[in-house]
């Protein structure tokens, strides 16, 4: 399971460069989730955001610019992504490296967490449903997903090429599958569709 982790570093750490910029290939389709994102927060009052697979901060700069006096903490597993997110100055903004099965906060750390298109990239997906949210909060969780038939397609045949060609992609998961990882703790749940 390592071996895809370090897989993910090494792909990313190429990507970080450009993931920002209108020439990011593949991670342009990443732009499209963050509006709904940014939607799905707004149905309720929030003040500290923690943005699981962070990547470069995008999602947090969306954030940051419509709430400045919110409190953002973003988690990635690849230096290099955490570097040009920790150049975009943002204030009240943690910017940490580290590893989104293994979350280093407290249990009720958090109003919201968010995860954008990093999920399929995860090897133990279930740790990564802890008890960083308070009572009450809100995981707001979007990957690709599909009909059953095309996601078994994608995890036979597209992620054993994906790992082939250097990418740190591990499992696309079918909605029913969120759904069960997720702990019936988490009433404020928004998934894929």
């Amino acid at each position: 399971m390592e071996e895809y982790k370090q897989l993910s570093i090494k792909e990313f750490t190429r990507a970080a460069r450009i993931y920002d910029s209108d020439h990011a290939g593949i991670y342009e389709m990443c732009k499209h989730d963050y509006p709904p994102i940014l939607a799905e927060l707004e149905k309720e009052t929030f003040h500290d955001v923690l943005d699981c697979g962070c990547g470069t901060g995008p999602m947090i700069q969306l954030l940051h610019e419509k709430y400045p006096n919110k409190r953002y903490v973003g988690l990635d597993l690849t230096p290099e992504m955490i570097q040009v997110a920790q150049e975009k100055q943002l204030t009240n903004t943690e910017l940490l490296v580290g590893d989104s099965e293994n979350l280093p906060f407290a249990e009720g750390s958090f109003d919201a967490v968010i995860c954008s298109n990093s999920f399929h990239h995860y090897p133990n997906p279930q740790d990564f449903f802890n008890s960083v949210l308070k009572k009450g909060g809100r995981l707001v969780l979007r990957d690709y997903t599909s009909s059953d038939f095309v996601v078994w397609l994608m995890n036979h045949l597209e992620m054993p090429l994906a790992n082939m060609v250097g990418h740190g992609d591990v499992k696309i998961h079918k909605a029913s599958e969120f759904i069960s990882m997720a702990p019936v703790s988490y009433t404020h749940l928004t998934l894929p569709t």
